[in-house]
């Protein structure tokens, strides 16, 4: 860009302060523009060119485009005037009522995977309260144990009840899955090591393998699985065949799957050609 040479260069102290207005600024490249359009997404289920031209400083022009690219790639669904999200996160009160006696028969399974003396990591979710919530029942031989989550609400349920030590990581909060995401929650992940990771999804099948629907909540679960020596699917039958927005990992990157008895054959099937370690409930 050509500067003016009788205009003053601004100095460290001129540069804006307004972290909404430093996040504009920033967003320069087509990378950091549609990552910024799925954060609204993610946050309020659609977004219009207006808004978001005045909220990031850029030109309607250039927002169709970015837009237009992303509906392309199968990121959002293009409307009139802005876009929709793909498979938004239903609200977490919602969620608590979808599937409830699958998500505790398989919460209990879960919680007989543990071992004394491990560290395990709670995935934020229902599901994983329901793991929460089994292990408050007690746990059989099982005597020291580390419990680690973003789940504000798990933390919250489990906090004072149990003899076993409680970690909670902390950031920017997703209302929408009561959860710790971001930065800061990515570094403080860095620095525990993990003996099972409770993963939850919101999708999945065999080609697309397990899909969430928020990117900031599976930055976070990218972070855990990279520091697990084991992680465990908690995902119902009803989300088999399902594909969100977001992918989390191949199918067969999971060590363990405990699933209802609603699972069909073909899943079972999968999970065999996988080496899955398939767990069903119910039975």
């Amino acid at each position: 860009m050509t500067r003016n040479a009788s205009s003053p260069v601004p100095t460290t102290a001129q540069a804006p302060s307004d972290p909404s207005r430093q996040e504009a600024l920033q967003a320069t490249t087509a990378e950091h523009r549609h990552m910024l359009i799925l954060k609204v997404l993610a946050q309020e289920g659609a977004c219009r060119v207006s808004d978001m031209a005045r909220r990031f400083t850029l030109s309607e022009m250039t927002l169709r485009r970015d837009l237009q690219e992303m509906h392309d790639a199968g990121l959002l669904k293009r409307v009139h005037g802005g876009a929709l999200a793909i498979g938004r996160d239903t609200e977490f009160g919602e969620r608590i009522q979808e599937g409830s006696s699958q998500k505790q028969q398989i919460g209990l399974a879960a919680a007989g995977l543990v071992r004394d003396g491990w560290s395990i990591y709670l995935d934020a979710g229902t599901t994983s309260m329901e793991v929460a919530r089994a292990i408050l029942q007690g746990l059989k031989d099982v005597k020291k144990l580390a419990i680690i989550t973003n789940g504000i609400n798990i933390a919250a349920e489990l906090v004072g009840r149990t003899p076993y030590d409680i970690y909670a990581i902390g950031g920017e909060i997703y209302a929408t899955g009561v959860s710790a995401v971001g930065p800061m929650t990515l570094a403080q992940v860095a620095n525990f090591h993990f003996d099972l990771f409770f993963m939850g999804a919101r999708g999945v099948d065999a080609d697309a393998g397990w899909t969430n629907t928020n990117h900031l909540e599976t930055q976070v679960k990218h972070a855990v699985m990279a520091r697990s020596r084991h992680v465990c699917a908690i995902v119902d039958s009803n989300k088999w065949g399902q594909r969100a927005l977001v992918s989390v990992v191949p199918f067969g990157a999971v060590t363990h799957w405990v699933c209802d008895a609603g699972l069909p054959q073909e899943a079972r099937d999968a999970a065999l050609a996988q080496k899955i370690d398939l767990t069903i409930t119910g039975n």
